[in-house]
């Protein structure tokens, strides 16, 4: 199970606890490993062998220990148990805006609602209104928040989305502060279909375009929001996700969330293999015993940082490889023996075909 996947269970765990009345300090100990280990530099397998995993701060042996057992078997029993205990949909409720452990386990207990369904009837119903600690305002918000989650869990059509995303790129290219900014993700890629928009922007003042992020035009609600990201949702029900990096660092931090997974990992295994450590940072070198030099977001200790994407890939012995071909395919190989294809401009079409058929 790779880190991502461990903070996961370990937010979920704490979660649980929450909905299950444990004593606070447990479940708040599990969230604080989460974030912990999350934001510690360099994989989980390197993490665990190196040993930084033991002597990271916040972090006791026993989580150490469930962190390795998932790392190592993809499996957690206290994990399995926690979860067999608690009914599912209770999770998804907490989904809901203005609905924390609380309120649901108190849902639960009280109205025995357990789902999303049940709660939406609950609400409809006016049992919820009911209970203390709720009342009609509080009945709004959640049958506002069971609407705005029915348009947030849809697919977008990419073609439908890029108009939007370019809109909100514009508007947050010509903000105070901001050097460059550009669209990652699944849409730079060119997916059929995205599930949000992401963006990467570049200032020496992450906070102030945040601000100037979430105050937008066409924003509806801000689900997330930090000193360098946020996340909001537009009139549609869109996502948009901003990540503001230091001006330096900006080609190495698009390529890296512009993705796919499976590529930034083939890359990054090439860079090892080269002496470097490659993250969205930038390269640093490999240090003794092959303990991976430190970077973070304000410090940067990369020995280079390359100024386009394009040195990104020179640097590893590659050609360009364009984001639609980034998908861990096949693309860096062909890149290295010079073999990628060329991609189809506008200028190629010359026609459509529009074909009827009885079958």
């Amino acid at each position: 199970m790779d880190k991502k996947a461990i903070a996961a269970v370990l937010r979920e765990m704490g979660t649980l606890l929450e909905l299950k009345g444990e004593n606070p300090f447990k479940s708040r100990a599990y969230h604080t490993g989460a974030r912990i280990w999350e934001q510690m530099e360099g994989e989980a397998e390197e993490l665990i062998t190196s040993g930084a995993l033991r002597q990271a701060q916040g972090i006791g042996a026993a989580l150490s220990e469930k962190i390795e057992t998932l790392h190592r078997t993809g499996r957690l029993e206290a994990y399995d148990t926690l979860r067999a205990s608690i009914p599912p949909g209770l999770l998804l409720m907490m989904e809901i805006e203005s609905l924390g452990a609380k309120k649901v386990k108190l849902l639960y207990e009280r109205l025995g609602v357990a789902s999303i369904e049940e709660l939406e009837a609950a609400c409809q119903a006016g049992h919820v209104a009911a209970l203390p600690g709720f009342g009609a305002k509080s009945v709004a918000r959640i049958l506002t928040g069971l609407r705005n989650r029915k348009a947030y869990a849809k697919r977008r059509l990419a073609w439908k989305a890029a108009p939007i995303a370019e809109a909100v790129l514009q508007e947050l290219q010509a903000a105070a502060d901001v050097e460059a900014a550009a669209v990652a993700g699944s849409l730079r890629r060119g997916l059929e279909t995205i599930g949000d928009v992401d963006l990467v922007a570049a200032s020496a003042t992450p906070e102030s375009v945040v601000e100037a992020f979430i105050g937008l035009k066409g924003i509806t609600a801000v689900t997330a929001r930090g000193t360098t990201k946020a996340s909001v949702h537009l009139e549609d029900g869109l996502q948009v996700d901003l990540r503001v990096v230091m001006p330096e660092v900006f080609s190495a931090a698009l390529h890296h969330f512009t993705g796919s997974k499976a590529h930034n990992v083939q890359l990054r295994r090439r860079a090892r293999e080269q002496g470097w450590r490659l993250s969205e940072w930038g390269f640093a070198p490999l240090g003794k015993e092959d303990e991976e030099v430190s970077m973070d977001a304000t410090t940067s200790m990369a020995a280079e940082l390359p100024a386009s994407e394009a040195a990104l890939f020179e640097r590893l012995g590659l050609s360009f490889i364009p984001p639609e071909l980034r998908e861990g395919m096949g693309e860096i190989e062909a890149a290295e023996a010079g073999t990628l294809p060329r991609l189809i401009e506008p200028s190629d079409i010359r026609g459509v075909f529009h074909v009827h058929t009885k079958a």
